[in-house]
C-alpha cells in the first residue's frame, strides 16, 4: 500500500512565499472568510494582513496571528459578524442563513459567494473574482501562471483508462463512496481516472461491494493521511484482495484540502497520487 506523500503546497501558500508581490488592497480593508477555499486564496494572494476573523473549517500557519471565528459558514451570525465591522465577507455559495446576509448588505458589508469548483477552470475564475475586490492585480498573475504550470505537470501523467473508488476516510468502518456530481469525482476526473460509482452524491457501501466494483485505485480521504492505510484495511480485511491492494494503489489523500471544492493543494494532492501510480 503507498501513502501519497504530505503535499508541501498548503504551508508554502499559507506561509505567503510563493508570491513576493505587494497587495494593493486598501488599508482599512476589513476581510473575513467564512470558506476553506477562500481562505486559502486569501492566503496564496497574499491578502492575509486583512483577514480579522475565519471559518471553523478554513486553515491558518502554525502560530499564526489569533483571529475571530465566526463558526460555520452555513449558519452565521449577522450580529457576530457586524460586531467585526467588516468591509467584505467571502464565502461560498452555500453561506447562510438567508437573513443574515440581508442584514450584512444593508450595513453595507459587500458580499463575495462563490461556487465550490468541481473544474480547475472554476478554481482559476474564482482566484480571479477573489483579487478583484481586493485590487490584488500584481499577485494574481503569478498564482494563475503557477496553478498553470500544476496542472500542465498533472496533465502529464493521467491515469487514463483507470476506475478509481474515492471514500470519505473520516471513520474507516463506514465506507462513504463517492458518487457522480460530487468533489470526489471532480477529484477523480483531475487525475484522468473515471469513477466507479453509478449513482449521484455520497452513498455507503459495503466492502464486499466494493471488493465487486474492483476498482483500479482506491483514493481514502481523511485527515490523517498516515494512519488511514492502516486504519482502512484493520476494518476492511476483505479489501486486501482487491485489485487496488494487490497492486499498491490504495493511496491516501489529504481530506480537508477538499472540503470547499476543488483548491490549490488539492491540485498538488492529485498530482501525487498519479506520480504514485505510474511510479510502478
Amino acid at each position: 500500500m503507498k501513502k501519497c506523500p504530505r503535499s508541501s503546497l498548503m504551508s508554502a501558500l499559507l506561509t505567503g512565499i510563493l508570491f513576493g508581490a505587494a497587495v494593493t488592497a486598501q488599508a482599512d480593508t476589513r476581510l473575513v472568510s467564512t470558506d476553506a477555499l477562500a481562505t486559502e486564496l486569501i492566503f496564496a494572494l497574499r491578502a492575509d494582513k486583512y483577514l480579522v476573523a475565519v471559518d471553523v473549517t478554513s486553515h491558518l500557519p502554525p502560530n499564526y496571528r489569533p483571529l475571530k471565528i465566526v463558526g460555520y459558514h452555513r449558519n452565521l451570525s449577522a450580529e457576530g459578524l457586524l460586531s467585526l465591522s467588516p468591509t467584505l465577507v467571502i464565502g461560498s455559495e452555500h453561506m447562510g442563513p438567508a437573513p443574515a446576509l440581508d442584514a450584512l448588505r444593508q450595513a453595507g458589508v459587500t458580499l463575495l459567494q462563490l461556487p465550490s469548483p468541481d473544474h480547475p477552470q472554476q478554481l482559476r475564475d474564482n482566484i480571479q473574482r477573489v483579487a478583484e475586490p481586493l485590487g490584488l492585480t500584481e499577485t494574481v498573475t503569478p498564482l494563475l501562471a503557477r496553478l498553470d504550470q500544476q496542472l500542465l505537470a498533472l496533465e502529464s501523467q493521467p491515469v487514463t483508462g483507470s476506475s478509481a473508488a474515492f471514500l470519505l476516510a473520516t471513520d474507516p468502518t463506514k465506507l462513504r463512496l463517492a458518487g457522480h456530481g460530487t468533489t470526489g469525482e471532480a477529484f477523480i476526473r483531475l487525475t484522468g481516472g473515471h469513477n466507479v460509482a453509478d449513482f449521484t452524491n455520497y452513498r455507503t457501501v459495503s466492502a464486499e461491494s466494493l471488493l465487486a466494483m474492483d476498482p483500479d485505485i482506491i483514493i481514502l480521504a481523511g485527515q490523517e493521511k498516515d494512519r488511514a492505510l492502516d486504519s482502512f484495511l484493520k476494518s476492511n480485511p476483505v479489501l486486501a484482495h482487491s485489485r487496488a491492494a494487490r497492486s499498491g494503489h490504495i493511496i491516501a489523500v489529504d481530506g480537508s484540502t477538499l472540503v470547499a471544492g476543488l483548491s490549490l493543494a488539492s491540485i498538488e494532492e492529485a498530482r501525487q497520487l498519479t506520480l504514485a501510480v505510474k511510479a510502478d
